[in-house]
């Protein structure tokens, strides 16, 4: 039985910072979860925007965050830690000082066949500026950041 996702959110998109190692392994596939200290107010299904911070410094794909999960730590790494890239002790420094984290699921990653620098971010217009952790962005202005990837 296929179950259709439901329509993605109209209004806006998220863009998450990540190291370049997660990033990619978002990308290929391996990555399917990202760990994230403070819950992002979305509606499900939201289109994400994946941002390699320095050494890369670009916007480098795109995915489709299905779920958002918080949870008590203990219940979050055996849930969802395997699939975050993360060892367990990276895990518990990442946390370190919070019961619950939140986790978010991560679908149809795919890459852009174009990064899109730093320097031709600010660029624009808008002067994009990267997050330190996650921002919004309304999907007009995703989807003029995704075309400069085209």
């Amino acid at each position: 039985m296929t179950t259709e996702m439901p329509s993605l959110d109209p209004d806006r998109m998220v863009v998450l910072s990540l190291k370049p190692r997660f990033a990619e392994a978002i990308l290929a596939g391996v990555k399917t979860v990202e760990l994230r200290r403070t819950v992002p107010k979305i509606v499900v299904p939201t289109r994400a925007l994946l941002y390699a911070t320095t050494p890369v410094r670009a916007l480098i794909g795109t995915c489709i965050i299905t779920r958002v999960q918080s949870a008590e730590l203990e219940v979050l790494w055996r849930e969802s830690g395997p699939r975050s890239a993360l060892r367990y002790y990276e895990f518990l420094q990442y946390f370190e000082g919070l019961d619950v984290g939140t986790a978010l699921e991560l679908t149809r990653p795919r890459a852009f066949s174009q990064r899109v620098s730093l320097e031709d971010l600010r660029a624009k217009p808008r002067a994009f500026r990267p997050p330190q952790s996650y921002a919004y962005v309304d999907s007009k202005t995703g989807d003029q950041l995704m075309r400069m990837a085209a």
